[in-house]
């Protein structure tokens, strides 16, 4: 049995070329997705605020990703190999009294005391005994003028020379012969006959 529109049981909705009959509704659209080439063509254009703030983002993400920079290696200092100073001896009658060194001592006091010595001559000898001393030292196995210190300074040299002291200048266990300089290095230990004491050099 055939319907009233003949053999076609689905002509109401279809037409007869396949199609859809006319006064049929229309299918409705498929959805456009972003990376539908057809939605890029149709989407609107970024702003300037937009553009920005996605490139700050991708530069962003390259400096998380980025392995961190080395630390710069330190810098070694400059040697500077030190001047050897000028020869006590060649130290000119006029130069300014700068500093030198100084000799310390802990004979008779444990606290120790010290005594400058100024570039030129420094004249050693028992305290109130002679006039003109630079360093005056309270024993009683000291002479009058003992011994002379030549200095010059910056950087501090010293030599030492006995006078002819009546129990002797003593560099360690050497004594020295009267008349002969013997130069003195930081921390030479230095008997003016019984009183010991300790060079030190600026």
């Amino acid at each position: 049995m055939g319907s009233p529109e003949g053999l076609n049981p689905y002509a109401a909705t279809v037409g007869p070329g396949g199609g859809a009959a006319a006064g049929a509704a229309p299918a409705p659209a498929q959805p456009r997705w972003p990376g539908d080439p057809a939605y890029a063509a149709t989407a609107p254009p970024p702003t300037n605020d937009e553009f920005e703030a996605a490139h700050a983002a991708q530069q962003a993400a390259a400096r998380q990703s980025a392995p961190p920079a080395p630390a710069p290696a330190p810098q070694q200092p400059a040697r500077v190999t030190p001047q050897p100073g000028t020869d006590p001896e060649q130290v000119d009658p006029n130069a300014p009294r700068a500093l030198a060194g100084f000799l310390v001592s802990y004979e008779g006091n444990e606290l120790g005391v010290f005594f400058p010595i100024h570039q030129g001559q420094n004249l050693v000898g028992r305290k109130g005994a002679a006039p003109g001393l630079h360093i005056e030292l309270e024993h009683g196995t000291t002479s009058s003028r003992h011994a002379m210190l030549l200095a010059s300074a910056r950087p501090g040299r010293l030599k030492v020379e006995d006078l002819g002291s009546t129990n002797g200048t003593f560099v360690g266990d050497l004594m020295l012969e009267r008349g002969k300089k013997r130069e003195l290095k930081d921390g030479d230990v230095v008997r003016f006959g019984g009183y010991v004491t300790i060079v030190k050099l600026v």
